[in-house]
């Protein structure tokens, strides 16, 4: 059985590592690590290609010393010149490398979607039939939405249904805040997508709304994604694991909901 990012007590801590090569993306999750991360996620679309193989990503997920593990395949970095297929075949490859949880993109074989989600049957059915895989060969489905925009609580309940329906475990949104006023419409569209689904949510907010990468957990958000420094390549809205963990570990979760 691979370590889930399913269960827990506490949200995860979970520290994402943007790494062109081997030998930084596995200094990286040492340092993560030491610094009390629970889980990491690798961004296999920064990785040199090089290093797309079984042994070298064996190597990488070997340094996370069984800690659960979350992958991306997105369109950008070194992934820029792929296809979805292509896209696709990395995520397989890295959960057969021992990845837990694969991010599948909402839009994914119908780039270019509004909102990040295609509607498109026939991406739809390929997205479905990618979910099924990864779910045979024993992982967990994260799917994503990055809407680059600001969004109604009508979209985001409407998103977070389409990605329950194909099958994902995790509903993972993330919008654009265009100023501080929209953060407390964010915290509804958090409590009213964990009242209708027993998936669970990762809910991300950039742009004016960075705050919500904080406090979301409170409200129901399974995991933060952090860093353990502000690298070139790394999230610069994401927050740094040395400062969230203190939060996260000095709140009573108990008398949380």
């Amino acid at each position: 059985m691979k370590p889930t990012f399913l269960k827990y007590e506490k949200p995860l801590l979970t520290a994402m590592i943007q790494c062109p090569t081997k030998e930084e993306a596995i200094a990286k999750i040492k340092r993560s690590l030491a610094l009390g991360a629970d889980a990491i996620g690798v961004q296999l679309c920064k990785l040199k290609k090089e290093y797309r193989n079984l042994k070298d990503l064996k190597e990488i997920f070997d340094a996370c010393d069984g800690k659960p593990i979350y992958i991306t395949s997105y369109r950008y970095g070194e992934s820029a010149c792929l296809t979805d297929e292509q896209c696709a075949e990395l995520l397989l490859l890295g959960l057969d490398a021992g990845a837990t949880l694969c991010d599948v993109m909402g839009d994914l074989f119908d780039p270019k979607a509004p909102l990040e989600l295609s509607q498109n049957p026939v991406a739809v059915k390929k997205q479905m039939e990618l979910i099924d895989e990864i779910h045979r060969r024993g992982g967990e489905v994260l799917m994503s939405s990055h809407t680059h925009k600001n969004i109604t609580i009508e979209e985001a309940l409407m998103i977070a249904r389409e990605h329950e329906i194909r099958g994902a475990d995790i509903i993972k949104i993330v919008t654009v805040a265009d100023h501080r006023h929209d953060i407390p419409k964010y915290i509804e569209c958090i409590q009213k997508i964990i009242a209708s689904t027993s998936k669970k949510l990762l809910f991300l907010t950039s742009g004016k709304g960075t705050l919500i990468r904080y406090i979301g957990p409170y409200f129901g958000v399974c995991m933060y994604l952090c860093v353990v420094s502000h690298g070139v390549l790394d999230t610069k809205e994401q927050p740094l694991l040395s400062k969230i963990k203190p939060i996260r570990d000095n709140f009573d979760w108990s008398k949380v909901d």
